[in-house]
């Protein structure tokens, strides 16, 4: 079930996902793993005001997406934004579209970023707000991500049914908020603060609830396509007249006491499609997420999320199918992978250099040194009187004078050159002579001794 694919599904979009995704990256030169992010972003920001959906146990949540983009300076991530998150009232093909809802795109994205404001957008009863930046690095320095305040992000993010702000000027309640935040940095600058922070924001739960995409060219795979020529808008419109069609025609959860958030169900296939998948990944905590259970744990209810968008933007109406599922899935199971290359391979620190050790030779033991010292010294001696008898047979006896050993160490000696098949013994008694084979010994008798004879 898992394939680790090093490269962005985005074959597995909807139809009307996939053409915008396309035509981004075609416009402005973006890496698909940028555009998809986006596209998922402002997908979510919208749908998230009027839907949640009902998970596999019986609770309900909210369908908001985090997601996290890295991709060096221009790299058309800036532009990338700016395409998706225009105004659709800017839009033109043939002639003016002029926008039918009273709620922008702009209005949906919370503005300022501080603490005040973001209680404010939240405090009532089913409000939501999305936290967009097309350079997102200030924010991890900013206010939000404070140790105070750090929580409370991904609370919002799960959608509560109560959540608490306690600030010097007063309480604040917010109740069913959903809160979703899409950052884009660059990936340098993404490391640094984490080493710094030692992945304390991971640890506190926030980034494993994000979806990760990650286009670093210079330490892991990046997604392969070829852009044509074609410019047409055509198909790009579709996908932003769809998201402008579900615009709140009025802000009006500003005043309303009760959430109108309608409440997405799986069909029969979906839900034990979705099942199949949180057993899987459940089962796997111990084997291929052993070092990302955080991200993990998220999968399923993040598959969901995921699906619920691409079921409102393409269906509307009726319950999600499994097709949903497992175009969902796709996505979750590469984000793994890119959450695994960001916060754990990224993280780690460079290896080290091998040093290369040049090889000795094993030192043979004193007894052995000795004895091929003295094979070597007999086999000398036998050499130094073969000038004398041309037919290479050398008296024993001269042989024994000449080395000067004692009886005992002088016929150890010779036992162990006869063994080895290096001199040839014959005749008995005074007449008991010895010839030198080493010149035949199909290991050069010289440098056989000098190479550490065994025995």
């Amino acid at each position: 079930m898992y394939s680790q694919t090093p490269h962005c599904p985005v074959e597995k979009l909807p139809d009307l996902f996939y053409n915008a995704v396309i035509h981004v990256c075609r416009q402005t030169g973006a890496p698909l793993e940028v555009a998809v992010a986006d596209e998922f972003a402002v997908t979510s920001m919208i749908t998230q005001h009027s839907y949640k959906a009902m998970g596999i146990s019986g609770s309900v949540m909210p369908i908001t997406l985090n997601t996290l983009s890295l991709a060096p300076t221009a790299t058309g991530k800036g532009e990338s934004y700016r395409m998706f998150f225009h105004a659709l009232g800017d839009l033109e093909i043939g002639e003016q579209i002029q926008p039918v809802s009273a709620v922008t795109i702009d209005d949906l994205l919370l503005q300022d970023i501080s603490p005040s404001a973001l209680m404010s957008c939240l405090a009532g009863h089913g409000k939501s707000a999305s936290i967009q930046l097309e350079d997102g690095y200030s924010f991890l320095d900013g206010p939000l991500m404070k140790r105070g305040f750090i929580s409370k992000l991904p609370e919002a993010w799960s959608g509560p049914t109560i959540l608490k702000f306690s600030r010097h000027h007063g309480n604040k309640d917010a109740l069913e908020p959903c809160l979703g935040i899409g950052l884009r940095i660059q990936p340098e600058l993404f490391y640094g603060y984490m080493k710094r922070n030692k992945c304390e924001s991971r640890h506190l739960g926030l980034w494993p609830r994000f979806l990760t995409f990650c286009y670093d060219t210079t330490r892991f795979p990046i997604t392969p396509w070829y852009a044509s020529s074609a410019t047409s808008m055509l198909s790009f419109l579709p996908f932003m007249e769809r998201l402008q069609a579900l615009l709140p025609t009025t802000d009006a959860q500003a005043s309303s006491d009760q959430p109108a958030r309608k409440v997405l169900v799986m069909d029969t296939y979906a839900n034990a499609h979705l099942r199949e998948i949180a057993y899987w990944v459940k089962g796997q905590m111990n084997g291929e997420f052993h070092d990302i259970q955080d991200a993990a744990g998220r999968a399923a209810e993040n598959t969901l999320r995921l699906a619920s968008n691409f079921h409102v933007v393409c269906q509307g109406e009726g319950l999600i199918t499994r097709e949903m599922i497992e175009r969902a899935w796709a996505f979750v199971e590469w984000s793994l992978t890119q959450f695994r290359n960001v916060f754990v391979y990224a993280l780690q620190p460079p290896p080290k250099p091998i040093k290369l050790k040049p090889i000795t030779q094993a030192k043979l033991p004193p007894h052995q040194q000795r004895l091929n010292s003295d094979m070597q010294f007999v086999l000398e001696s036998i050499a130094a009187r073969g000038a004398y008898f041309p037919d290479g047979k050398i008296p024993l006896a001269d042989v024994a004078l000449l080395t000067g050993f004692a009886r005992n160490r002088f016929v150890k000696t010779l036992g162990w050159l006869v063994s080895s098949g290096l001199v040839e013994i014959d005749g008995e008694g005074d007449s008991e002579t010895i010839r030198d084979l080493s010149l035949q010994h199909p290991n050069s008798p010289r440098r056989y001794m000098r190479s550490a004879l065994t025995y």
